[in-house]
C-alpha cells in the first residue's frame, strides 16, 4: 500500500520536470533581456510610468496592470526574490521557469486523474520537450508561465471538486482562473474553450452540480483571483475591453499558420535566434554544453521542425477507434476547447498572429495526444505499449533537435534584434559616462537598461512630438534642455524598431541648430554594432 500511494507522488512528474528545468537553464543565458519580458521587474528599480494603474502603499507605488490587458501578479508573487538578490537575467528568468517546471508536475497529474498513468507519462513527456513551451517559458516575454500554470491547476482544482464534491477546490479553481484573468486579459480564450468544453461534453455533470451555494463559491473565487482587473476597469470606464475587444476575420488564415508553426517548433527561428548568413562574426563552440550541441547539430543536421503535427493528425484518426471508450469524453473536450479557444484567438484584432499568443493554447493539444496515444496501445498489451514507448520517445528525440537548433544558433549566430546581448555593455557603457538625462529614443531599450543599471540612471524617453509646435511651451523647453545636456541613446539603423520617433528627433533637433556626435557604438557579442550613443551639439 505504501508503495501504491508513493510512486503516483513521484512518478513521472519529477524527472519530467527537472528534465524541463535544465534544458530551459541550458538555453536561458544567451540572448539578451528583451524589453517586454522584464515588464513585470521594472518596478523593482523604480522606474517611473512603468504601470498605468497602482496604489500607494507606506510611502511606495505598488502597480496593479502594466497594459489594459496585462496585470502585475508576476511582480507580486517575485516580490521576496528581487528583495533579496539584484536584478539580473537569471533573477529575471528563472521563476518563469520554476513555474513552467511546476506546470509540467501538474499536467501530468491532471492527466493520471483523467486517463490514468500511461497518458500521463505520455503528455508529460510531450510537454517537458516542447520547444515552444521551454521557449516562452525560459524567455517569459509573452508573459505566458503564469497563464499555463493557473489554468492547469484550476483545473485540476475543479476535476477534483467534480470527483470528490471538494467544495474548497472548486473556490481555488475558479480563484485560479480569476487570477489569470488578472495576469493577461487574453486568458478569456482559453476560458472560454474549456466553458464551452464542459457544457458540450459534460453536460449532466454540469448541471447536476449548479446549485446556488457551488455557483456562489465559484463565482467568489473568480471575482476574488479577478478583483485588481475588475477595480482598474471600473474606474477606466472598462479599458480592457474597449482597447481590446475589436474583431477582424480577416487574418485567420495567417493566424492558422503561425499556430502551426508553433506546433511545428520554428516559429521563433529568426526572430530569438539568429539564422545562419546573417551579419555578425559566427563563434565556435566555447563551453562542454556547446561541444555536445554543435556534435548533434552536426550530426543530424538543421532540425527546424519536429513532428507534432503529423502526431496530431494520426491521434485525430484515432477519435473513431475510440469512439466507444472512455477516451472519448477527454478527446472531445480537448478538441472543442482547442478550437473553440484558437477561433476567439483567430478573430481578435491585432491578437493571435505570435507564438506567445498561439501557446497560450498548451497544454490542451498535448492532453489530446496524450489520451488518443495512450488509449490506443491498451488493446494490443505488451505490443501497444511498446509501440507507445516508442513513438513518444521519437516524438520527444524530434522536439528536443529542434530546440537543439536553438540552443546551437544562439551559441553560433546569436540572438535577433531585441533580444541582443548588446544590452550589456551598453548597460556598462552608460554607467561610465556622466549625464543630468540618459534619453532613449527607441523601443526595446528602456526596460533592461533600467534593470540592468538598477536603476541608477536618470531615464527619460523621447517621442514622435519632440519639440514639436503643438507641445506646451513648457514640454518645449524640457525637449530644448534635453537637446542640449540629454546623453541620448538609440539603435543603429539596422537594428531600430520604430524610424518615426528617431526621424522626428533628428529633423527637431536641426531645426533647432543641433546636430548628431555618436560618442560610442555598442556591439552585441558576434560584432553587429547595435547601439549608438551620442549627444547633440551646436556647430562652432
Amino acid at each position: 500500500m505504501a508503495s501504491r500511494k508513493f510512486t503516483p507522488n513521484w512518478w513521472p512528474a519529477a524527472p519530467l520536470a527537472l528534465s524541463f528545468f535544465l534544458t530551459c537553464c541550458a538555453l536561458l543565458p544567451y540572448p539578451g533581456i528583451q524589453n517586454d519580458e522584464v515588464i513585470f521587474a521594472v518596478p523593482y528599480v523604480h522606474l517611473s510610468g512603468s504601470s498605468i494603474f497602482q496604489f500607494g502603499l507606506w510611502r511606495h507605488q505598488v502597480p496593479v496592470m502594466f497594459m489594459s490587458y496585462m496585470g502585475a501578479l508576476k511582480t507580486w508573487i517575485c516580490a521576496p526574490i528581487f528583495a533579496l538578490a539584484l536584478p539580473s537575467v537569471w533573477i529575471v528568468r528563472l521563476p518563469a521557469v520554476i513555474l513552467g517546471a511546476a506546470t509540467v508536475w501538474l499536467f501530468t497529474k491532471l492527466l493520471e486523474r483523467v486517463q490514468g498513468r500511461r497518458a500521463a507519462w505520455v503528455g508529460g513527456v510531450l510537454l517537458a520537450t516542447d520547444t515552444m513551451f521551454v521557449l516562452t517559458t525560459s524567455f517569459d516575454w509573452g508573459p505566458v508561465a503564469l497563464q499555463h500554470l493557473l489554468m492547469v491547476l484550476g483545473a485540476l482544482l475543479i476535476l477534483k471538486f467534480a470527483s470528490g464534491s471538494s467544495r474548497l477546490a472548486l473556490f481555488c479553481g475558479f480563484l485560479c482562473f480569476g487570477l489569470a484573468l488578472w495576469d493577461k486579459a487574453l486568458f478569456l480564450w482559453a476560458l472560454g474553450g474549456l466553458t464551452l468544453a464542459t457544457m458540450v461534453v459534460f453536460p449532466r455533470e454540469l448541471w447536476s452540480r449548479l446549485n446556488p451555494r457551488n455557483i456562489g463559491l465559484a463565482a467568489a473565487g473568480f471575482c476574488l483571483g479577478a478583483l485588481p482587473l475588475f477595480i482598474y476597469n471600473a474606474s477606466s470606464g472598462w479599458a480592457t475591453f474597449r482597447s481590446n475587444a475589436a474583431l477582424d476575420f480577416r487574418y485567420i488564415p495567417g493566424k492558422a499558420k503561425i499556430l502551426l508553426e508553433t506546433w511545428q517548433g520554428n516559429a521563433l527561428l529568426g526572430y530569438l535566434a539568429t539564422n545562419a548568413g546573417e551579419p555578425g562574426q559566427a563563434h565556435e563552440a566555447h563551453s562542454g554544453l556547446e561541444r555536445v550541441s554543435f556534435a548533434v547539430q552536426a550530426a543530424f543536421g538543421e532540425r527546424r521542425s519536429n513532428r507534432l503535427d503529423w502526431a496530431f493528425c494520426a491521434a485525430l484518426l484515432l477519435l473513431p477507434l475510440a469512439w466507444r471508450t472512455r477516451a472519448r469524453r477527454p478527446l472531445l473536450f480537448a478538441l472543442v476547447a482547442l478550437a473553440a479557444a484558437w477561433f476567439q484567438m483567430a478573430i481578435t484584432r491585432n491578437a493571435g498572429a505570435t507564438a506567445h499568443h498561439a501557446v497560450l493554447l498548451w497544454p490542451i493539444p498535448h492532453l489530446f495526444l496524450a489520451v488518443a496515444f495512450a488509449e490506443a496501445s491498451l488493446p494490443w498489451r505488451k505490443l501497444g505499449t511498446a509501440a507507445l514507448v516508442v513513438a513518444v520517445l521519437y516524438l520527444a528525440a524530434e522536439n528536443l533537435l529542434v530546440t537543439n537548433q536553438y540552443l546551437y544558433q544562439l551559441a553560433r549566430y546569436g540572438s535577433v534584434r531585441s533580444w541582443t546581448d548588446a544590452s550589456y555593455g551598453l548597460a556598462e557603457e552608460l554607467a561610465k559616462l556622466p549625464a543630468a538625462h540618459v534619453v532613449v529614443d527607441d523601443w526595446g531599450i528602456l526596460n533592461p537598461i533600467a534593470l540592468l543599471d538598477r536603476g541608477a540612471l536618470p531615464l527619460v524617453t523621447a517621442d514622435e512630438a519632440f519639440l514639436a509646435p503643438s507641445r506646451s511651451e513648457a514640454f518645449r523647453a524640457w525637449d530644448r534642455g534635453l537637446l542640449e545636456q540629454g546623453l541620448w541613446v538609440g539603435h543603429t539603423p539596422a537594428y531600430r524598431e520604430f524610424t518615426a520617433v528617431d526621424r522626428n528627433v533628428m529633423q527637431a533637433a536641426e531645426s533647432a541648430g543641433f546636430r548628431k556626435h555618436v560618442l560610442k557604438l555598442v556591439s552585441d557579442s558576434h560584432g553587429r554594432a547595435t547601439f549608438e550613443i551620442f549627444r547633440f551639439e551646436r556647430p562652432d
